[in-house]
């Protein structure tokens, strides 16, 4: 590759990172806050005014005190009545439902530069798959790395929102670079920023808890495997110094509240924490001999913990699982494998593919020239260069790259309580594009292989690209694109509140369009928000069961109601399912014209 070349492709990126950027800004504008987004957001000014963590303690902080900031910064309204304090007690949905209805039309653009101000997540993971896809295998799988993740629908959809899912999926993987760099060039500098980078990781969202063990094993492996490594005990002592460092990070986090707190002094709520014995809160450990062991975290963060185990146990099956036109009480451990087999482009799952393969046809085309000279391989000798092969696939650099990846994915297909939306394994899916970058590495000389992951990398571009900025609905064309998504899964997957706007300026543009009855799955107070010139709304559609409704006009029903979501005690819309839409507003609000001649239509 020639000088210019070699300048032109980090130009290039930079304004790659630009155009992300916008893209996430003008989503994060253009939709509704989603079903959790009040509580975080509420939850983060909670953190600033009063100094402590106990609203939306079910996730760290750090992602939502990051999107509180410009919020406080301006003139808004708080309402602070619901808030609640207690063992099993989560008020911070009431408390975001107040917020939204006290600033009223306002709301609308305190989540804006809220979310604006998590944009810098997401750039930061798209820095970390360009730099480690560059030093694996060069500038190309560099820039590729950097198009899936920047194009990523997953990446789009939760990049503009103020949730925890990008921050925590970028922070991993940068905690997940850096052990890997640390395993070719240990020191005690780069332990410490490693360190601190996994307790940031955990400060975003729980999940990444599981990394605490795997990047420290899998960098050790890493470090052992190369020579001149500076002796396994120094190696011991700057893993366990990065993993003390995190521990610390943590806990300067939540300002060290509750830090150290005795075992045996905590309220629990779930099964696993409180003990079966006891019916609502308890503590297993509090007449045990591990009760005084003083528990190395914040309080708040061992509660919060508590809290979402309670959810994922499910006593009861109160909380279904939507999975192709059915609901059940429970999960299972493939739900996320499908879940990802719907909403990921086809073309970043070939190139996974490609990357998994291309191991092997790099040896065959060394066996056939090695053989060139007639004499075929022994059996031994190819046994041999097959078991080489192999050892492409679990190399040094591939396990710290590989295993972290699984990690993240199995601790969340492991909850089969219930499952619901793809974000849980979002965190997953960076360590797969770096991975999948490996599909146009340097050492790639076959113009087939070439040809055909230049064509996944433009069907990843123009999939993804093709539903923006509705990235939430986004679903492959195998499964029949953002339309039919609802005939595979729903919730976080595809409608989450977000078209509320979308759905107001579809009414501005129709104002023929009377009356409007409207079905609204979401937080949002739509009676307190929508403008009030809009008076043709009625809140209470008349379909009590699967009939008809019994009223002419114009209905807006959100999918999740079209498929009888059991929360919220709404009635029941599956008689428009056997109806066309007349319009959408975004992919998850489906508009309807009845005329009360026609129900049996």
């Amino acid at each position: 590759m020639d000088d210019r070349r070699q300048h032109v492709y980090p130009m290039t990126f930079w304004g790659l990172m630009c155009l992300h950027a916008a893209m996430l800004a003008w989503g994060a504008y253009r939709h509704s806050p989603t079903m959790d987004e009040p509580a975080y957001l509420a939850g983060g000014l909670s953190h600033w005014r009063f100094g402590q963590f106990e609203l939306t303690k079910v996730s760290p902080p750090l992602i939502r005190l990051v999107a509180a900031i410009p919020v406080s910064l301006i003139s808004h309204e708080e309402d602070w009545g619901n808030f609640r304090v207690g063992p099993g007690i989560r008020p911070e949905h009431a408390v975001g439902h107040d917020f939204q209805i006290i600033n009223g039309r306002r709301t609308f653009w305190l989540f804006t530069i809220g979310r604006w101000a998590c944009i810098p997540f997401s750039l930061i993971g798209a820095c970390v798959c360009y730099r480690w896809a560059l030093e694996l295998w060069g500038i190309r799988s560099a820039w590729c790395a950097s198009l899936l993740w920047c194009f990523s629908p997953n990446v789009l959809a939760h990049g503009q929102m103020l949730t925890p899912d990008i921050g925590v999926t970028s922070l991993s993987l940068a905690a997940g670079y850096l052990y890997w760099r640390w395993s070719r060039y240990p020191s005690w500098a780069p332990a410490a920023v490693m360190g601190a980078v996994l307790g940031l990781a955990l400060l975003a969202k729980t999940n990444a808890i599981v990394l605490y063990g795997v990047l420290p094993l899998t960098a050790f492996y890493s470090a052992v495997s190369r020579s001149g490594h500076p002796g396994t005990k120094k190696l011991l002592f700057q893993l366990a110094a990065s993993v003390t460092m995190a521990i610390y990070i943590v806990n300067l986090g939540y300002g060290f509240e509750g830090s150290f707190t005795q075992l045996n002094q905590y309220q629990f709520a779930s099964t696993t924490f409180r003990g079966a014995e006891a019916k609502d809160i308890g503590n297993r450990f509090k007449d045990t001999a591990i009760g005084a062991i003083p528990v190395p975290f914040p309080k708040a963060f061992l509660d919060g913990i508590d809290l979402q185990r309670r959810d994922f146990e499910n006593g009861h099956g109160r909380t279904m699982t939507y999975w192709r036109g059915n609901w059940y009480n429970h999960s299972w451990w493939w739900y996320y494998v499908y879940a990802t087999a719907v909403k990921s482009t086809l073309g970043i799952l070939m190139l996974v593919l490609l990357s998994c393969v291309i191991p092997f046809t790099i040896t065959k085309s060394t066996n056939s020239t090695a053989g060139a000279g007639g004499t075929a391989p022994s059996f031994r000798s190819q046994r041999g260069r097959w078991f080489a092969t192999c050892g492409r696939l679990i190399d040094k650099d591939l396990v710290c790259l590989i295993l972290p990846g699984l990690a993240l994915f199995g601790i969340a297909s492991s909850q089969t309580g219930f499952g619901h939306a793809l974000r849980y394994v979002v965190p997953a899916f960076p360590f797969a594009m770096v991975f999948a970058s490996g599909a146009v590495r340097s050492e790639i000389c076959s113009r087939a292989i070439l040809n055909l992951a230049a064509i996944s990398v433009t069907w990843h571009l123009c999939s993804s690209t093709a539903v923006f900025p509705h990235s939430l609905a986004y679903f492959n064309e195998v499964a029949g694109g953002p339309i039919h998504g609802h005939a595979h899964l729903l919730d976080g997957n595809l409608d989450w509140g977000q078209d509320l706007l979308y759905l107001e300026e579809w009414m501005n543009n129709h104002p023929e369009a009377q009356p409007v009855h409207v079905g609204y799955w979401g937080t949002v107070p739509v009676e307190k928000l929508m403008p009030s010139e809009f008076s043709n709304l009625e809140f209470q559609p008349q379909t009590d069961d699967a009939s008809p409704p019994g009223k002419s006009g114009w209905y807006a029903v959100s999918v999740n109601h079209l498929r009888t979501d059991f929360r919220m005690g709404r009635k029941k819309y599956s008689w428009f399912l056997t109806r066309q839409p007349d319009a959408m507003a975004g992919y998850s609000i489906y508009i309807f014209h009845v005329d009360g001649q026609t129900n049996d239509d």
